[in-house]
């Protein structure tokens, strides 16, 4: 049986409505009669990016293009990195897509198989990598190998998710054989690989006390974010992306229209989190407090505006939190902070703040997300608010989210739940002792 040969391609300029472009020719086999015809190019980059033809081709090789002109070289042996770079152009980043990303979901999946799958397994084959291989994988990565310098397992198994995602895909469209054994993280009781859930992060849950006290030490601004995110746990992404026009003064509510992340527009991460959120009184008269402040205001400005770009973009969330939460926190009694001195790659000193929980536990994470996982204790330990309507204030698709990953019980929760069991047990009974 004759054999294709690997092509290369051939680079070429050409005029688009961009401007001068870098593509690449290719040749593809015609279905109906079997010739070999040009098919239509692939997009490179601009010129104006990429000036001579090596950086173009330097472009190629790192886009991976020509894996992708070239079918399987032979049945079973597609390379992992073909398969992943399928997964990528045909279904995470494609918007036509049948159940497209959100934009961070996206840029997260992209993260973890370029920099991470592709990195560790990109040359092997596809249909060869053994589920013990994967495990082993996932061992050596693991704080139970490398202690603080590794992942959790939590961020393990989404490595293992997204890599399913992949041989999914290329089952579908028949790049690797679609039988159960090709696939090396099919379901562990089909004999994939295993791995670990549970992470030892635990959000830090306010008080309402704590967070007064943040309000108070934080400027308007910074104060009405809080304010905010407190009352309607709103995430982040979507309190940069509101636009004065979408607070509903009359109807009481704030419609959450699109989100703000990385410096791009996106829409809300699922039909749950479109709903509108509640406007009480309160937060009315705190948000006309700061649009009276603001010299943006009007309809389509952005709520919080930022001034170094002169109102065009959202503030940078990171900022804020790193700036503003986390002094506010610590003066609140939140956190605690320790000055280390420490030298850089350039062996200047330089002064270094760690913070520590109540507990002594060094705090990894602390921002806007926090208001948001003590809303849902608040509402559902403290408050008792039904299932439903805490569920509706999260936003959440299913309730089981919010239980299982957002809400906490404190020591004065569970002493209550203690007496409860037993009044029932003793009420005005006489224990004898034997």
């Amino acid at each position: 049986m004759a054999t294709m040969r690997y092509q290369h391609g051939s680079l070429k300029k050409v005029e688009r409505k961009e401007g001068l472009t870098w593509v690449l020719r290719f040749l593809v086999t015609r279905p109906e009669d079997g010739k070999r015809v040009e098919a239509t190019p692939i997009v490179v980059g601009l010129v104006r990016d990429l000036r001579t033809k090596s950086e173009a081709e330097a472009e190629v090789q790192r886009l991976y293009l020509r894996d992708k002109i070239n079918g399987p070289i032979a049945k079973g042996k597609r390379t992992f990195r073909s398969i992943a770079q399928a997964y990528l152009e045909d279904e995470l980043l494609d918007p036509t897509a049948m159940k497209p990303k959100t934009p961070t979901t996206q840029y997260c999946y992209a993260h973890i198989v370029r920099d991470i799958l592709i990195k560790r397994w990109g040359d092997s084959n596809a249909e060869e990598i053994q589920p013990s291989d994967v495990e082993e994988w996932f061992h050596c990565l693991s704080k139970d190998k490398l202690g603080n310098n590794s992942y959790e397992w939590d961020t393990l198994l989404k490595f293992r998710n997204v890599m399913g995602l992949i041989y999914a895909h290329a089952q579908r469209k028949k790049l690797i054989s679609p039988e159960v054994h090709c696939n090396p993280v099919r379901p562990p009781e089909l004999g994939g690989a295993r791995c670990k859930s549970g992470s030892d992060y635990e959000a830090i849950i306010l008080t309402s006390k704590q967070t007064f006290e943040i309000l108070n030490a934080l400027p308007l601004l910074q104060q009405t974010m809080v304010v905010l995110d407190a009352g309607t746990a709103l995430r982040y992404s979507e309190i940069a992306g509101l636009q004065w026009r979408d607070v509903g003064w009359d109807n009481n509510c704030i419609r959450v229209e699109r989100t703000w992340i990385r410096g791009k527009i996106g829409r809300p991460k699922s039909k749950a989190s479109k709903q509108p959120v509640a406007l009480s009184s309160l937060l009315a008269k705190c948000l006309r407090a700061w649009q009276q402040e603001t010299p943006y205001s009007k309809p389509t400005d952005w709520v919080f505006a930022s001034e170094k770009t002169r109102g065009r973009t959202p503030r940078v969330g990171n900022m804020l939190v790193r700036d503003y939460l986390y002094p506010a926190a610590v003066e609140a009694g939140v956190m605690t902070a320790k000055e280390e001195k420490t030298v850089d790659e350039q062996g200047n000193e330089v002064a270094r703040r760690t913070f520590f929980d109540k507990q002594g536990r060094q705090v990894t994470r602390f921002g806007f997300h926090n208001f948001r996982h003590s809303l849902a204790s608040f509402l559902t330990a403290k408050k008792k608010t039904d299932v439903k309507t805490a569920q509706r204030s999260m936003r959440h698709s299913k309730a089981t989210t919010m239980l299982d990953h957002y809400t906490q019980t404190d020591m004065d929760e569970l002493i209550a739940a203690q007496e409860l069991i037993y009044s029932a047990i003793f009420q005005d009974r006489t224990v004898t002792v034997n």
